[in-house]
């Protein structure tokens, strides 16, 4: 009885220490096929059901990540029909009044527009890179070397910059 409180403990911590990470992934993943809270509670299972497992070879970030990824994937793969998720949760982001606030949310609208559009994999090394995570973790989550990590990243920023050329608002 005693372990399995500590265990809930723990559990609790963690999704309290990561909650912003967890939902950033759930976010960038989600769909009306698989909101983004629906996403939230597949990972929180998967954490809760992989926790014993969990040998402390790597960062608990990294493994958080990584079955956050995992489980979005493989959302995404049971739900074939997937489509674009275009609601912006404005509390995600700290916003001014004003103009500043309209043309900051409408940036990030594009940004996360063009981010649900990539591919699974390039998906989760851009959110990660995004949340200054080095190299060697992206690496270690997506199973990706080094190298690859950082020559994959170079061609989603070239594709984002292409993307977001294409709809800059002529001046």
């Amino acid at each position: 009885m005693a372990n399995d409180t500590s265990r809930q403990e723990k559990f609790i911590k963690l999704l309290d220490e990561y909650n912003g990470l967890i939902a950033k992934v759930c976010y960038v993943y989600s769909s009306p096929m698989a909101t983004m809270d629906d996403l939230y509670q597949e990972v929180a299972a998967n954490i809760w059901t992989g926790l014993d497992r969990f040998r402390g070879e790597s960062k608990i970030s990294t493994w958080i990540y990584r079955t956050a990824i995992n489980t979005c994937i493989t959302c995404m793969r049971r739900n074939r029909n997937h489509s674009l998720h275009t609601g912006i949760d404005a509390a995600m982001l700290v916003a001014d009044d004003g103009a500043e606030a309209e043309e900051r949310m409408a940036q990030y609208r594009m940004l996360h527009n063009m981010i649900a559009a990539l591919q699974p994999m390039e998906k989760a090394i851009v959110t990660m890179w995004l949340d200054d995570k080095p190299y060697a973790e992206i690496a270690d989550v997506t199973g990706l070397s080094v190298a690859n990590v950082a020559t994959r990243l170079h061609r989603i920023k070239e594709k984002l910059a292409k993307n977001a050329e294409k709809h800059e608002p002529t001046r």
